[in-house]
């Protein structure tokens, strides 16, 4: 009779617990941040690979900081996924900002003549504003993700 308690209050002071964190983690309005291209540049050519850098502006429609922590990624050049990688831009938008990061791929040099349309998918992880957001985060309870969708074209000439 005991053990049945027991396991009882234990699975109702879990369920509590799980109430409580979504409700407080459900509280925050915070607007996710948003992502737009600023450039591509042509950084290291070596025989048939060139490394490209993708110049990012992520903006902060928040009157909170937000910290941005990791952002998988991938760029496609025509059809072809050319380049798959995860890094950290490092940084913290700060309040109603913008900020400027960079994103490097390695592509097929010979994909890299005339004109040709690439894009930058990927998702970005975030802690919104809040007390608790920093807890959730690392606790992988809450990790919000912000879409990373870039696209256009670049005219490399001959």
């Amino acid at each position: 009779m005991n053990t049945t308690r027991s396991l009882l209050n234990h699975a109702s002071l879990l369920l509590l617990s799980a109430l409580l964190i979504m409700g407080l983690g459900g509280c925050n309005k915070s607007l996710a941040p948003t992502f737009e291209a600023v450039g591509v540049r042509e950084v290291q050519r070596d025989g048939d690979r060139t490394v490209l850098e993708f110049k990012v502006l992520a903006t902060n429609p928040n009157p909170e900081p937000i910290p941005l922590r990791s952002i998988s990624y991938l760029v496609s050049i025509g059809d072809s996924v050319v380049f798959k990688g995860v890094r950290s831009p490092e940084t913290t938008l700060h309040t109603y900002s913008e900020h400027e990061f960079t994103l490097p791929a390695i592509v097929p040099s010979e994909l890299l003549s005339g004109s040709f349309e690439y894009a930058l998918l990927g998702s970005v992880q975030y802690i919104p504003p809040g007390r608790l957001s920093e807890v959730l985060f690392d606790a992988d309870i809450k990790v919000p993700e912000a879409i990373l969708d870039i696209s256009g074209s670049i005219d490399a000439g001959e």
